[in-house]
């Protein structure tokens, strides 16, 4: 992966994020697993050789580790996660739940219902029929991270939160993102291409939780 500040820049902020939304006790190391991931080679294999579990504590217990297998499974899924984003008939913000249950309706034969039903939130003006292209990726991605040893309500609630994020700044570069964690965002040159604004950064900073520290500390440094 290249070095530019723009793309380092673009890449720790949506590490930080998306560990916000879906592993939030692994967001101290987000920043470096994302990097690591994204460099490829045997970086990028031994990452994800560790994952989902590492020996951890004084006790030596297993301690699950959600950030590699996801970053391996937002990789792998790229285009389909882009192509869902980029959907025009998804308009709205769409939260965990409503993906939750999208995806199991999904696996049910049945249509995503209005809004989310039951007890949990309603999504407003979220048609149930917009829902299938975001409950198709979300479905993938948790195939993927199951397939590295995930429980499978544990990698539902990891992918629907990742997605969720994801959908929430897909104007901020989010398919940028996938392209940079992929080891695909190059122009023709073969360099990476700009990253995201700063003023970009920002904004995503203000929309999702647990970015605004680390992007006032980088403004600071620069």
């Amino acid at each position: 992966m290249s070095n530019g500040p723009d793309a380092s820049a673009r890449l720790e902020a949506w590490a930080t994020a998306i560990a916000s939304a879906s592993a939030p006790h692994e967001t101290d190391y987000a920043v470096h697993t994302a990097l690591t991931y994204g460099r490829g080679g045997r970086g990028r294999r031994a990452l994800v050789r560790r994952a989902p579990s590492v020996t951890a504590g004084s006790g030596g217990e297993l301690v699950t580790t959600v950030l590699p297998a996801l970053w391996d499974a937002l990789a792998a899924s790229c285009e389909l996660l882009k192509t869902a984003l980029g959907s025009p008939v998804v308009a709205n913000g769409v939260s965990t739940a409503t993906l939750l249950l999208a995806v199991h309706r999904r696996r049910d034969g049945a249509p995503p219902a209005e809004g989310t039903g039951g007890s949990a939130p309603a999504e407003p003006a979220t048609g149930g029929g917009e829902l299938l292209v975001l409950a198709r990726a979300v479905a993938e991605v948790s195939r993927r991270l199951q397939a590295h040893g995930m429980d499978p309500a544990a990698a539902d609630q990891a992918a629907a939160s990742a997605v969720a994020a994801l959908h929430a700044g897909r104007d901020e570069g989010a398919g940028a993102f996938l392209d940079l964690l992929a080891g695909e965002g190059r122009d023709a040159s073969g360099e990476r291409s700009a990253g995201t604004p700063r003023t970009g950064l920002r904004r995503l900073a203000a929309r999702v939780p647990g970015l605004r520290r680390s992007a006032r500390a980088r403004g600071r440094s620069r």
